[in-house]
């Protein structure tokens, strides 16, 4: 185990402090698709329906591991000399860069193809230059995720993941802000596509950062048997894992609970009388700040103490935030019980997402790390998003208070689950 000194100076390893800037580039698409685009497009009246469909944009961040096994297994002619995984890093970045310019090249009002539809009588009209830019910056992102995320799990030993999850998460998180916040910020004082293009040059950090990785040699892949060695293999080699089915029905149930609350999270604070100043100072821009310090101790956790058990201390203290927002429901318009309930649920979803990724980057072999890591957060991503759709209909027919309860309630199947899986752990050495 190591010292709580070796624990913070380890993040200052070049090894793992190269992964803040990876960590930052993976981390500008996604508030630039979400937040960033839907205001730019209600700022130039485009439909809310409109804006609704859109969210179809992030459909490749779910299903990312249908092309995960390329990286793992195809080298790319020339570019793979300097490395089989940083090549595909490069070209992805490549595309990602090109689709942001042309997102804020193609404003969603001055658009020339669009496409019209009726839907329940309304007639929409998409702007599609906007929509496959969109798409493009979406795919491009996802897939710059799973080579990074195949790197970190490459590059470091399981000692060093917890350090490299903490301070990957700490850059992606200063992303999203410079993402959101900051291009909604730019868009007022100069304009929106120039917001778009800063980002789109802020993306060149994550081509420069991966050339400092040093990526293992690998073999280089036979082509005959070529679909066993993308597929079948990366899922027999998890199989081999003792528990391995009790493991993925944990990492299902384990993020229902903040995914249930996180969506009703800001209708809850518009709906108990918080103004929108309020709301976008503490949660939209001092929270995040909060959040980043929960990355940061997250990280020395898992590096000193072992990061099951670490999952489970943060899942009951996950249970104790959602019972802080059933007590601020119970309250009502108290601001003081607002910002203590901001700044708790923020250091506990940092500290919780660098201990999870450290959990599913140590589940990977370093022989199909992309595969497997694509396939884990895919897994994740699908079924909470699912589970989180009916996070409306329940707080309407519940009420805030009972539906916070209810959230906390969920996290107890995954903890049931967890000790079932540190028995077994313990049990086989």
């Amino acid at each position: 185990m190591k010292s709580w000194k070796d624990a913070f100076l380890n993040y200052f390893n070049p090894k793992v402090f190269i992964f803040l800037f990876l960590g930052f580039s993976c981390g500008l698409p996604y508030n630039l698709l979400g937040y960033s685009l839907s205001l730019w497009m209600s700022d130039v009246k485009v439909s809310l329906t409109v804006i609704g469909l859109f969210s179809l944009v992030f459909l490749p961040y779910s299903f990312k591991f249908l092309w995960a096994p390329f990286v793992d297994k195809i080298r790319i002619p020339v570019l793979s000399k300097i490395g089989q995984k940083k090549a595909w890093a490069l070209v992805f970045q490549a595309g990602l860069i090109f689709c942001i310019f042309g997102l804020g090249f193609y404003a969603p009002n001055s658009n020339s193809w669009i496409f019209s539809c009726s839907v329940d009588g309304e007639i929409l009209q998409i702007p599609m230059q906007t929509f496959l830019f969109a798409i493009g910056t979406a795919f491009f992102a996802a897939s710059q995720d799973i080579v990074v995320d195949s790197l970190r799990i490459d590059t470091l030993s399981k000692e060093e993941l917890g350090e490299a999850a903490g301070t990957y998460q700490l850059g992606y998180r200063l992303a999203m802000f410079v993402s959101g916040a900051g291009v909604v910020m730019t868009s007022a004082r100069i304009s929106w596509t120039f917001a778009y293009w800063f980002v789109g040059f802020c993306c060149f950090m994550g081509m420069v950062s991966v050339l400092f990785v040093k990526e293992p040699e690998r073999p280089v892949v036979q082509t005959e048997n070529i679909f066993k060695q993308m597929v079948i293999e990366p899922f027999k080699d998890f199989m081999q894992k003792n528990d391995w089915l009790m493991i993925l029905v944990f990492i299902v149930l384990y993020k229902i609970c903040n995914a249930v609350l996180g969506r009703m999270a800001l209708p809850f604070y518009n709906d108990t009388g918080f103004t929108k100043d309020q709301i976008a100072l503490i949660s939209g821009t001092f929270g995040p700040w909060v959040t980043i310090f929960g990355v940061f101790i997250g990280g020395v956790l898992v590096a000193r103490f072992n990061v099951l058990k670490c999952l489970l201390c943060l899942g009951f203290v996950e249970i104790l935030t959602s019972f802080a927002f059933a007590f601020l429901a119970y309250l009502g318009n108290n601001q003081t019980a607002f910002i203590a309930t901001i700044i708790f649920d923020n250091i506990v979803g940092g500290m919780g997402g660098s201990v999870f990724v450290a959990f599913l980057s140590g589940l990977c072999s370093k022989k199909y790390s992309a595969t497997q890591y694509a396939l884990l957060t895919s897994l994740m991503a699908v079924s909470t998003s699912l589970i989180a759709a009916n996070s409306g209909r329940l707080a309407d027919q519940m009420g805030y208070f009972d539906f916070f309860v209810f959230t906390g309630v969920l996290m107890v199947p995954a903890l049931v689950l967890l000790t079932f899986i540190i028995r077994g752990q313990e049990k086989n050495g």
